[in-house]
C-alpha cells in the first residue's frame, strides 16, 4: 500500500493529540486511562523515567499482540511507542503550568482530555500505520475476532484496570469514564468524521 504525506501527517498529528489527552487526564486528577495508570504506577514505584516505562511496557504489549495473531513478532509498533513516550513526557511537563483550583476546572480539563484522547486515537489509527503496541492489542482483536475498534478498546481497558488496581495505579472515576466513553466516542468519530461518504451511505443502509 502506497503511503502519502497526508498519512504520515495524520499519524503524527493523532499521536500528538492523543498524548496531550494522556497528560491532561493525569493533570485533571480524576484518574488516568487504564493502560496509562499502569505506566504511571510503575514509573512511581520504580523511580524510572516515564518514557522508559512506556517503551518497556510496549515490548510486553508486542508479545501479547503476537500471541493473539499467532504470527512472528512485529516490532514496527515500537516506532509509535517511542513517539508516544517522547510526546507524553513532553506534554506532562507542559500541562504542569495549568492551575486547577476548583472541581469545575477539573471537569473542564478532564473533558478536554477525553476529547483529545478520542480524536487522537481515531485519527492516528486511520492511516493503518504501526499502532502503539498497546493500541495494537486493540487492532489485533479487531483483525482476529472482528470486534469494532471501540469494543476491542473497551475489553482491553477493563483488563488493564484490574492490573492497575493490583499495582496501585491512579484509578478513579475518570478511569471508569474513559473506559466506557472512549471506545464509543472513537466509533462515533470514525463514523461521522473519518468515514468516506460512500461508506457512510452504505453504513446507514445496513443500520436501517
Amino acid at each position: 500500500m502506497k503511503r502519502t504525506k497526508k498519512d504520515y501527517i495524520q499519524y503524527v498529528g493523532g499521536i500528538i493529540l492523543l498524548t496531550l489527552g494522556v497528560a491532561l487526564s493525569s493533570k485533571a486528577g480524576f484518574g488516568t486511562g487504564s493502560l496509562d495508570s499502569i505506566n504511571f504506577a510503575l514509573a512511581h514505584q520504580t523511580g524510572l523515567n516515564l518514557s522508559i516505562i512506556i517503551v518497556a511496557m510496549a515490548g510486553v504489549a508486542i508479545l501479547i499482540s503476537t500471541m493473539i495473531r499467532r504470527q512472528k513478532p512485529n516490532f514496527k509498533p515500537l516506532i509509535a511507542a517511542i513517539l508516544m513516550a517522547i510526546f507524553t513526557e513532553g506534554w506532562v511537563n507542559v500541562v504542569n503550568i495549568i492551575v486547577i483550583d476548583s472541581i469545575l476546572m477539573q471537569c473542564v480539563v478532564f473533558t478536554l482530555s477525553l476529547l483529545c484522547l478520542a480524536f487522537g486515537l481515531a485519527i492516528y489509527l486511520k492511516p493503518k500505520l504501526p499502532a502503539n503496541p498497546n493500541d495494537d492489542i486493540t487492532v489485533s482483536l479487531h483483525e482476529v475476532f472482528h470486534f469494532k475498534i471501540g469494543t476491542a478498546k473497551l475489553l482491553v481497558d477493563l483488563i488493564a484496570i484490574g492490573i492497575a488496581l493490583l499495582i496501585g495505579g491512579p484509578i478513579g472515576v475518570g478511569t471508569l469514564l474513559l473506559t466506557f466513553l472512549l471506545g464509543p466516542l472513537v466509533n462515533i468519530i470514525n463514523h461521522i468524521f473519518l468515514t468516506p461518504k460512500a461508506s457512510m451511505i452504505q453504513s446507514k443502509i445496513e443500520i436501517s
